[in-house]
């Protein structure tokens, strides 16, 4: 039988970036969307660096019903959603994960001083919160730099995907300038960026969601590419 791996979403935008890396890296296996803009709504109605009860309630019934689905693994693809990933992980008896979680890994165990892109205040807390524990767990000393455009976020709600990832590019490039060891992509749907990320060139290593992070994900189902 086919492997299968259910996505949780909060925007329609990460459905067709994990659709994407899907058909190309791991094209033998099924997959299911479940998207509740609800969420979304809920995390910036919540104060910067709190996870609603509500929202943690949503992802471990999600969870739970995307296992009964028959779902060997589920992802969750929202940056500001790794506490309540963590919280339903305990109902369900398969992976639950972030996928950005591979992303942070690499950054924390290959770099010392990483920069961190963001388009909104609010995904500060969580990814730092990551790097940190991270960080604690491998007794190492890190220094986490953020830097970002909110504006960039406004064009992105507003479909406007070419200015938004001008703006973002610039970013990206002033950071890499600035002394960093990398720059780490801290919003999941940066992954939609891909190509162009790949075409920078630049001094210092880009983490971002992609191709390696699908492949984890195959890795975590017992497949690889």
């Amino acid at each position: 039988m086919k492997k299968k791996v259910g996505f949780i979403h909060t925007t329609p935008a990460t459905i067709g970036m994990a659709e994407r890396f899907m058909k190309a890296r791991l094209p033998w296996t099924e997959y299911v969307h479940v998207y509740d803009g609800n969420v979304k709504v809920e995390n910036f109605l919540s104060p910067i660096g709190v996870t609603s009860k509500i929202n943690l309630l949503r992802w471990a019934v999600t969870a739970e019903q995307l296992e009964r689905s028959g779902c060997d693994a589920i992802v969750s693809c929202c940056s500001l959603m790794p506490r309540a990933t963590a919280y339903a992980r305990q109902v369900v008896s398969v992976p639950f994960v972030q996928l950005d979680a591979i992303v942070l890994d690499r950054a924390v165990e290959g770099y010392g001083r990483i920069g961190v892109i963001k388009t909104t205040d609010y995904v500060v807390p969580y990814v730092a919160e990551g790097l940190k524990n991270r960080a604690a767990a491998l007794g190492k000393k890190i220094d986490i730099i953020f830097a970002g455009d909110s504006t960039a976020l406004d064009l992105f709600n507003k479909g406007e995907y070419e200015r938004h990832d001008e703006l973002v590019l610039t970013d990206v490039r002033k950071l890499a300038d600035s002394g960093m060891d990398c720059v780490l992509m801290g919003q999941i749907p940066f992954g939609l960026m891909d190509e162009k990320l790949k075409a920078l060139e630049l001094k210092v290593p880009v983490l971002y969601v992609g191709a390696a992070a699908f492949d984890w994900i195959g890795s975590l189902i017992g497949l690889s590419p």
